[in-house]
């Protein structure tokens, strides 16, 4: 959980970073474009693990989750059903790098282990040094907001409040990350001033065709650059390279995103549903319908018994209930799948599995909350 809280402001050398070198990102949202400069230096592996989740498109369709004005707007986790999804393995904590949480910064999104950054990011509206690390670890800051900050303000001040599994700072309506790209500056700087995304759409017409998939997808990835306009037919095209060259997450992500945001009467519709047949299968397709109907509630991060505080060890007792308690609403969701003999024989398979994997998650965690009181108790 972060927390807000006002001390001196404190500027870092990256507040004015300019260099050369230096990774930039096209953030395209249904609310403008945003271009971020990595610190590729300083924080090699959060920059690394942000870049993974780049190329294979994992942050189309995702959304800012968590609006607080005045501190940050968070997001990169959850879709825009706000479900959540799998990630790549956490990346260690790179907090004392000598980067702050100034205005403008990015910064990794984690639970109380210093360790757990997987894709959630934020953006810190205003100098937030209560996040640097101190004599504990903080909040790994790994790159700025060269362009765009106004964007992010002004999802600051959207309305929010609960929706999902989150009880407040959802903010209405929701915005989405359509996609993120990389800049390639001298790319870019070879089409011409006047119709660039029509020139791009063109030559990325022209190598589909060729079954250049190759070039197909360095050309898109430039037209997301440029958060050219939606186009349905280039999403499509895009999972046709990806799938050919057997980038099936790039695939999976980017018709995700196209099958919740594209009416069923568009004519790329058939063939995107065709494609996503091919990506992901029965089993998992199963999965994903299971995710829609069902809301799997998140495992609690618990505090080690050993060092933690009473106000941690009782803030861990409330997650474990609340755990407890949506994991019985999940349960209840997927008996009733389970029973209904109008579902398919996947989907009703998928859900005892489901059913089965949620009860021993639930033992294990009061197992392991259990072990944390008793370390608590043993220190006297």
């Amino acid at each position: 959980m972060i927390r807000k809280r006002s001390v001196p402001i404190l500027l870092t050398a990256l507040a004015g970073s300019t260099s050369a070198l230096a990774t930039e990102v096209a953030v395209c949202t249904d609310r403008g474009r945003a271009v971020l400069e990595l610190a590729d230096v300083q924080s090699p592996l959060h920059v690394e693990n942000f870049l993974r989740y780049v190329d294979m498109g994992y942050f189309s369709g995702k959304v800012f989750h968590r609006v607080v004005p005045g501190f940050v707007v968070q997001g990169g986790g959850v879709d825009r059903q706000l479900r959540g999804g799998p990630t790549l393995p956490p990346v260690g904590n790179e907090s004392t790098n000598g980067l702050s949480n100034v205005r403008g910064s990015m910064a990794a999104a984690r639970t109380q282990d210093p360790n757990s950054a997987t894709a959630q990011f934020f953006i810190n509206l205003e100098d937030n040094p209560a996040l640097d690390a101190s004599a504990e670890p903080g909040y790994t800051v790994f790159g700025r907001v060269k362009e765009g900050i106004a964007m992010f303000d002004e999802i600051s001040r959207l309305p929010t409040g609960a929706a999902g599994p989150f009880k407040a700072d959802v903010p209405t309506p929701l915005v989405a990350i359509k996609s993120v790209a990389r800049i390639d500056e001298a790319a870019l700087a070879e089409l011409p001033v006047d119709g660039r995304e029509a020139a791009l759409k063109e030559q990325i017409t022209a190598a589909a065709a060729a079954s250049n998939h190759t070039e197909t997808l360095r050309l898109i990835g430039h037209y997301r650059a440029l958060c050219g306009a939606d186009d349905p037919d280039l999403t499509v095209l895009e999972a046709q390279a990806a799938l050919a060259m057997d980038d099936r997450r790039r695939a999976v992500f980017v018709l995700e995103d196209f099958l919740a945001t594209v009416d069923d009467t568009h004519p790329s519709y058939e063939a995107a549903t065709a494609l996503y047949r091919e990506a992901v299968p029965e089993n998992q397709q199963s999965a994903a319908r299971l995710a829609a109907d069902c809301d799997a509630p998140e495992t609690p991060t618990l505090p080690d018994g050993g060092t933690a505080t009473m106000d941690e060890m009782v803030a861990a007792q409330t997650q474990v209930r609340e755990f407890v308690a949506g994991s019985e609403a999940y349960l209840s969701c997927l008996t009733k799948v389970i029973d209904d003999t109008e579902r398919s024989a996947a989907d009703r398979n998928a859900a005892i599995a489901e059913h089965n994997r949620m009860v021993a998650a639930m033992e294990q965690a009061a197992a392991a909350f259990n072990e944390q009181i008793r370390r608590f108790k043993a220190r006297g």
